[in-house]
């Protein structure tokens, strides 16, 4: 799958049409929950608005308000508290054909242990599709010209496709796919935002690999 970037969300939300048993991780995009459903672009809500009537579609996240929030608006949706970096303690021997981390695991201080969890929730055949900010991705390098370092406040790391890879080779896990996501469009519209998206765009068709962001598929090893 190296080459082309792809659109994120679409690419995920074509994934999942076909396993049975979902697990979504980090579902309620807190703590931005109001604005991504606010915009329509919240994806747990797509993701349970094309389901099958015989898919299973587990949300979890740390953020019981949020949770709470989208239990109220999503009464057929099927939410839990869970911490990601504890998901065997959380999930007690559940198994998945899909587990979903979206931006996730740069979030984590021990990332690890939680793909370690995403391993033993994975049915034989099943897949752990993750995305993450790429750490070449050009945007970063040119602010990083102008002596700004654009890590989020959040972030405990930046990724790459080797890393992964790496980290999921420990963690008994084998990279499948390996690709890059672009930029997604902006909520709200600022100086700043225009121009990196545009240098992104005018790069990435050329060279995916300064893409905003890579993604890995990863099986059972």
């Amino acid at each position: 799958m190296r080459g082309p970037t792809v659109e994120k969300e679409r690419y995920i939300l074509e994934r999942s049409v076909d396993a049975e048993r979902i697990l979504h991780v980090g579902c309620t995009r807190s703590p931005e929950t109001l604005a991504h459903w606010e915009a329509g672009t919240l994806l747990h809500k797509k993701l349970y608005d094309q389901r099958r009537p015989t898919q299973r579609i587990v949300g979890i996240d740390i953020d019981q308000t949020a949770l709470a929030w989208l239990s109220e608006r999503m009464p057929g949706a099927e939410f839990r508290y869970a911490d990601a970096q504890r998901l065997q303690e959380h999930l007690a021997g559940e198994k998945f054909d899909l587990i979903i981390a979206g931006d996730v695991i740069e979030h984590l201080p021990n990332p690890g242990q939680f793909l370690e969890g995403c391993r033993e929730a994975l049915t034989p055949d099943g897949v752990l599709l993750i995305t993450t900010a790429n750490a070449f991705g050009v945007a970063r390098f040119a602010k990083a010209l102008l002596a700004h370092e654009a890590v989020h406040p959040e972030h405990t790391a930046y990724y790459s496709h080797r890393t992964l890879a790496r980290l999921c080779d420990m963690t008994g896990l084998r990279a499948s796919r390996l690709g890059y996501y672009r930029c997604e469009p902006a909520n709200k519209l600022s100086l700043n935002m225009l121009a990196t998206n545009s240098l992104e765009r005018a790069v990435a068709p050329l060279w995916p690999q300064f893409s905003e962001g890579v993604l890995i598929e990863a099986v059972r090893n």
